[in-house]
Formats: structure tokens, C-alpha cells, sequence
């Protein structure tokens, strides 16, 4: 693909990144920022370990297959954002899960999880920001959970993994907000991707695992991903240009009560 600025400018919406690079573009909430992002006319980089979806392929975006925790891959990302014209958006959607009782979640899934879920992130705004910085201009709108927020049993690993990544997500906004790049979080809740499903599907009875966890949701149902999307669409936007370190919570109402039950199945 030859990068033409005039034919993405040409229908941009106003505020809508120039550039953005999504990862986890392959599947589920990252594959739906960045068919939203693209359908607002920008210009987009996808990231994944695995190959661009046929959902994205009229549009025809940059594409990187590899780990976001491997250092490689942001060499790559960097080259590729470079023969654009340099990146001024960062959507980090890619992430992986355990879920296992603390005593039975091994050291090294502890590990892989911080690697993918943390260390992939901080790569990736290490990567970016630096030419957000000397633009003094940009945004980075990162995939937290409301496991960031609060505990659940089975999901030790997962949880510390995502609370750590709320802290370097606020970390790095106070930081560079005064350099002119907005870095915010969104903390999804349970929401209806392919990774929900296959997790399901893997349990005794799916069908009742995915009653429950509808039933644990004040709305009566789970989000989709284009939900969570627009959220991060949001945070990128120029019409969040008030947001810094803030990290909006899209759960349907999941932990805004004490009522709240970590321990239902689903």
C-alpha cells in the first residue's frame, strides 16, 4: 500500500487521528477500533500475532504480525509508521488472560501475562511517544479492565497484571500531558469477543455460563466490542482533549455496586 496523506485527509472526520497504530487488531475489541478509526478516515496500522482479518481487507491498512512484548515487533511498527508519515495515535488493545485459582497460576503465566499485557504496552509508548513529543501532539488510549479496579477470584494474575498497566497508563499522562499527548485508559467488562466465547465454550455448559454472566450486568446483557470502541475512539478524538490519566470504566453498570458478584459463574 502506497501511503497518499491527500486521499485519507480528504475524508478524516474532524479530530480523528491522522495515523493510528491498534493492536490486537486481529480480533474482538481491537479488530472494532480499528474498523471504526478506519470508517472515520483514518489511516491505521494494525498489530496482532496473527494476520489481518478479512473485515479489515477493503481498507486495506498497515499491518504488523508479531508479539507486542517482543521488542521486533515495535521495530517494525516504527518502520512501517515512518514510510506513513509518522504516527500520532496509539490504541493498545492487545492483551491475554489466565484463569486459574492463585495457588494453581504458575510463576511463568504470571510472567507471560506482565510480558503481553504491561511490557507490550510500555514498548509500544515507548515506540510512539517520543515523535508524539516532539510534535507536541497526540493520543494513546489504552485497554485496561475493570479488573484494574477491583478483585475477582480466578483472575489473580490477570487483575494484578491489569492493575499495573492502570498505573503506568497514569504514570505516563502525567508525564507527557503538559508535552501535548493525551494518554488515557478504558476498563471494559465483560464483553462479548471471540475470547469470551472459546472461554465458554471450553466450560461444562456454555449456554449457562453465558446466562450468568448476562445476569451479572445491570443492563441484562453483555457489550459488544464496538461499544468499547467508541470509547477509545472517544479518548483519541480531539473532543477529549480535556482527558489526561483518566480511564473510563464500559461495563453496563458491572462495578458501580456493592452488589457486584465476583463469585457467579461465567
Amino acid at each position: 500500500m502506497h501511503y497518499s496523506p491527500g486521499s485519507i485527509d480528504e475524508t478524516r472526520a474532524p479530530g480523528t487521528p491522522r495515523l493510528a497504530v491498534v493492536t490486537g487488531a486481529a480480533s474482538g475489541i481491537g479488530l472494532a477500533t480499528a474498523a471504526e478509526l478506519l470508517a472515520r478516515g483514518a489511516d491505521v496500522v494494525g498489530v496482532d500475532v496473527h494476520h489481518r482479518p478479512t473485515e479489515l481487507a477493503a481498507r486495506d491498512p498497515g499491518w504488523v504480525a508479531g508479539d507486542v512484548s517482543d521488542a521486533g515487533t515495535w521495530d517494525a511498527v516504527r518502520t512501517e509508521c515512518g514510510a506513513r508519515g509518522g504516527a500520532d495515535c496509539l490504541v493498545a488493545c492487545a492483551g491475554t488472560i489466565v484463569v486459574a485459582p492463585f495457588l494453581q497460576t504458575e510463576p511463568d503465566e504470571w510472567v507471560r501475562l506482565f510480558d503481553v499485557n504491561v511490557v507490550g504496552v510500555v514498548r509500544g509508548m515507548q515506540a510512539l511517544l517520543p515523535s508524539m513529543v516532539e510534535r507536541r501532539s497526540g493520543a494513546v488510549a489504552v485497554v485496561c479492565s475493570v479488573n484494574s479496579l477491583v478483585a475477582e477470584e480466578l483472575m489473580s494474575a490477570y487483575s494484578t497484571s491489569k492493575a499495573a498497566l492502570l498505573h503506568a497508563v497514569r504514570s505516563a499522562a502525567i508525564e507527557h500531558a503538559g508535552h501535548g499527548v493525551r494518554i488515557n485508559a478504558v476498563c471494559p467488562g465483560i464483553i462479548d469477543t471471540p475470547l469470551l466465547r472459546r472461554h465458554m465454550e471450553s466450560l461444562d455448559d456454555p449456554a449457562a455460563a453465558y446466562a450468568a454472566a448476562e445476569a451479572r450486568s445491570p443492563i441484562g446483557r453483555l457489550l459488544q466490542a464496538d461499544e468499547v470502541a467508541q470509547a477509545l475512539c472517544f479518548l483519541v478524538d480531539g473532543a477529549a482533549s480535556g482527558l489526561a490519566g483518566a480511564s473510563l470504566t464500559v461495563d453496563g453498570g458491572l462495578i458501580a455496586t456493592y452488589d457486584f458478584n465476583s463469585q457467579a459463574p461465567g
